[in-house]
């Protein structure tokens, strides 16, 4: 028989799609899983990509923030079946009609673009689904597909509305040629360019010293302002070449650790944006979901945030039977709905002075870090 365990009063957390069941407690042993054995119940399907071999490990650890949310409901009126898929577009829509056949009322998943996009375009989107990322650019989403995720793009399009608040016309972007360098380079530009009288130029980065050593130039002036769409260790390489005197945005890429003071020195004055989850121990909504048992990566707490705030968003979706109103501080920043699909995540804005990171505020910083 198909094993489940009750982890919270009517909470059951079990794994589909493997060669055994999911337990959340160390005393519980494994049992050999039955798929064919599945009863028809009404439940709410976690579909994440667990058995791929590139996207396993986040799938795992958004699935460790997801059920870690659930630690702290005082009841949940449906029980949530965990279903494990490759990273397939085509296993992830045939694991999704799996999860309706056997009653799922919602779907929060799947995790990656591919398997997004997969879903928009089919017409089985028949219960109100949470997708973990982004599709396709242009496709027409079904009424009950959501998305929400950690797309850099929103991050890109928040910096040039705080960029906008300065005096600064002309914006120097300056990416590489990697894919999700450009999604941030158009992002940012569309937005910066929507003001009237603002302008934008391009530059690329090159890793070669006689290059880099033309940058300052590049960059000067007192109407100027940049950009960067690059990775930490690039804009760390990058910094010392710039002029000084020219304010610097980048998104969270730059963000590797609130620790690494030598680090961070090299990223001087720029500034950024990023989650409460990370920035803002104090927050509400960190310190109730906050978790002491592991250490992980910065780009995995992220992944755990995602985890924590799908949850929250699934519970105000199954309690208002609508995404229209729904809006509160999460862990990844302050969650809206943005009709007619998506789960706008406005994350929180920060600098770093002297290797430390400090919030900016619409009075004066406040360090977060004092260690």
């Amino acid at each position: 028989m198909q094993h489940f365990l009750t982890v919270i009063l009517v909470l059951v957390v079990t794994l589909y799609g493997s060669s055994s069941a999911f337990s959340t407690s160390p005393d519980e042993p494994p049992a050999e899983a039955a798929v064919s054995q599945i009863s028809t119940t009404p439940h709410i399907a976690l579909l994440l990509p667990l058995e791929s071999a590139s996207f396993g490990q986040a799938a795992d650890i958004v699935r460790e923030g997801f059920v870690a949310a659930t630690m702290r409901e005082q009841a949940l009126p449906l029980v949530i079946r965990i279903y494990a898929t490759t990273d397939d577009p085509l296993d992830t829509f045939i694991t999704y009609r799996q999860a309706l056949d056997a009653g799922a009322v919602m779907v929060v998943g799947p995790l990656t673009r591919n398997g997004v996009s997969a879903l928009a375009s089919s017409s089985e989107i028949t219960v109100p689904t949470l997708a973990l990322n982004a599709a396709d650019n242009n496709q027409t989403l079904p009424k009950n597909l959501y998305l929400f995720g950690l797309q850099l793009e929103n991050e890109a399009n928040q910096l040039a509305k705080l960029a906008m608040s300065g005096l600064k016309s002309n914006a120097i972007i300056i990416g590489d040629d990697s894919s999700l360098s450009r999604r941030l380079q158009t992002a940012f530009a569309e937005q910066w360019l929507s003001r009237q009288g603002n302008t934008a130029d391009s530059v690329q980065y090159a890793n070669d010293p006689t290059i880099l050593r033309q940058f300052r130039k590049l960059t000067a002036g007192k109407n100027n302002l940049i950009f960067l769409t690059l990775d930490a260790t690039k804009s760390r390489v990058l910094r010392s070449f710039l002029d000084p005197e020219v304010p610097v945005y980048a998104t969270s890429q730059i963000f590797v650790s609130a620790d690494d003071f030598l680090f961070n020195n090299d990223l001087n004055d720029i500034q950024f944006m990023d989650m409460p989850w990370l920035l803002q121990p104090d927050h509400p909504a960190v310190m109730a979901y906050r978790h002491a048992e592991k250490t992980r990566s910065t780009d995995m707490e992220r992944l755990y945030a995602l985890g924590i705030d799908a949850f929250r968003i699934m519970t105000y979706i199954l309690q208002t039977r609508s995404a229209q109103n729904i809006a509160f501080d999460g862990v990844t920043g302050y969650i809206r709905f943005v009709p007619p699909n998506q789960f706008v995540r406005e994350s929180i804005a920060a600098r770093i002075d002297k290797g430390r990171v400090q919030l900016i505020t619409t009075q004066k910083d406040t360090v977060i870090d004092e260690r």
